[in-house]
């Protein structure tokens, strides 16, 4: 895997951990954009070489909601299925152009789940006119059974639950929401009243079979239990970012389970001019788009069976990047690298799978190539989307975590076991620890580190790092 990291071109073994001072921008995809999936090849084709990686970004989430049959395995979920969700924020300061994140979304959701949702929310509508206009004593007809996928970020939590009971009363399975804002301050507006802060829900929402409900005892409310999945994209300046994500989403997971694009143009930089798509390439687009809707709903509009797909061959790929980036917390002493790698895999996973899925649906591409390249791309995005987090959340995360601890950390900190000389005793370490800020147990640390073969213990409380770490 090769990309840029603040134009460094970096081999594959570099961790982007290295590099999380350096700022993330005009990072090149290690697929060639000729060789991408259908749709996302498209998108990304047309865009200026400043906003491939962006608009590659901005079209997963859409794309994964298409695909709400779509069932997977994750490597360390066991026989757990998952599907594919993702939450997506693009982040930038004002008037750089986070408007082709709107027409990237028209492009996928305008011709699908919106005009599927039309003619529903025309018939809710009329109902509630009728009931506007009718006399005390006439009656009303039963209220319409809509399934609607479409949201708005200031939808309630009352609301959202009596949809997603709807998908599951009306269809027998619950299938993925949809929501998007161009602005995330319409998000965080909303839920500063209560009834309207999804936080909780948007946790929720990211795993398949993760319940959430209500109970009112109201007629003018709605009770139900229900599994609701969303996936979303919104677009973020840095102020409304940090309003979005305070310290109870720090603390609670929500910005673990984010896939975060920060934009960031330098200063005096051109507007970046997407090219128009072809008639050729909106036919193609077109042609796709129909065959995720038909993987999705019958003609007459009941759902099709789930959809398994095989990702077993990522496993090996998933495991050795999840057991490289623990071993790097490790040697660092830093919580924040720990916690973040786990759903870093899990969205780059899912981001692999809509890949794979994508391709298996154009079947222009033999099996193995796909393959090679949803490879490239989980280690990738799994790098790219740790890195993002460490860069944006890591230092405020280690703070929350040092809080708890009774100590103050130092993120961005060489690595701790690099600090030591090769024989190095238990005071040495408590003493650099101490230094570094460091809250784990001295005697954890020399456990873990002698069970992982990096140190041999010399004599009483006396240890020397092995060449094998070293190398």
């Amino acid at each position: 895997m090769e990309h840029l990291l603040n134009n460094q071109q970096l081999p594959a073994a570099v961790s982007p951990m290295a590099e999380e001072e350096a700022a993330i921008r005009d990072i090149i995809l290690p697929v060639k954009d000729q060789h991408l999936p259908v749709i996302i090849r498209e998108v990304v084709g047309n865009a200026p070489l400043n906003r491939k990686m962006a608009s590659f970004v901005a079209c997963l989430s859409p794309l994964c909601a298409l695909a709400t049959r779509v069932r997977l395995n994750y490597y360390y979920d066991g026989n757990r299925q998952s599907a594919l969700l993702l939450q997506v924020i693009i982040e930038a300061p004002q008037s750089t152009g986070k408007q082709f994140a709107a027409d990237i979304e028209k492009l996928i959701m305008d011709p699908t789940l919106k005009a599927h949702d039309k003619m529903q929310r025309r018939q809710e509508q009329e109902y509630r006119e009728k009931k506007k206009r009718r006399r005390a004593n006439d009656k009303l007809e039963e209220e319409p059974k809509t399934t609607i996928c479409v949201i708005p970020p200031t939808i309630s939590k009352t609301v959202l639950t009596k949809r997603a009971d709807f998908h599951e009363r009306i269809l027998g399975c619950n299938i993925t929401f949809w929501m998007f804002a161009e602005e995330l301050a319409l998000v965080t507006d909303a839920g500063k009243t209560g009834y309207a802060n999804l936080r909780t829900i948007m946790r929720t929402s990211y795993d398949l079979g993760s319940l959430f409900g209500m109970d009112f005892a109201s007629d003018n409310s709605y009770s139900a239990i229900v599994d609701i999945n969303i996936c979303s994209m919104f677009c973020a300046t840095p102020s409304s970012l940090d309003d979005y994500m305070d310290k109870k989403a720090i603390e609670g997971g929500n910005i673990t389970r984010t896939v975060l694009y920060q934009m960031d143009d330098r200063i005096g930089a051109e507007g970046a001019l997407f090219k128009p798509y072809t008639e050729e390439q909106m036919q193609t687009i077109r042609q796709a788009l129909d065959r995720m809707m038909a993987d999705t709903y019958d003609e007459d509009g009941t759902l099709k069976p789930e959809k398994p797909l095989d990702m077993s061959w990522i496993d090996k790929t998933v495991r050795q990047w999840c057991v490289d980036r623990g071993q790097e917390a490790l040697k660092s002493g830093s919580v924040a690298i720990d916690v973040f790698r786990k759903r870093s895999s899990v969205s780059a996973f899912r981001i692999a799978s809509l890949c794979y899925y994508l391709y298996l649906l154009e079947g222009k591409v033999e099996e193995q190539a796909a393959r090679t390249r949803c490879k490239r791309i989980y280690l990738f995005m799994a790098d790219y989307i740790l890195a993002t987090l460490l860069k944006r959340w890591g230092k405020r995360f280690e703070e929350l975590h040092a809080k708890h601890e009774e100590q103050v950390p130092q993120t961005r900190r060489a690595k701790l076991i690099d600090r030591l000389p090769r024989e190095f005793s238990r005071n040495e370490l408590r003493a650099l620890m101490a230094e570094l800020k460091v809250v784990s147990p001295d005697w954890v640390l020399v456990s873990q580190w002698k069970a992982k073969g990096w140190i041999e213990e010399t004599d009483r409380f006396q240890y020397r790092k092995l060449q094998a770490l070293e190398s």
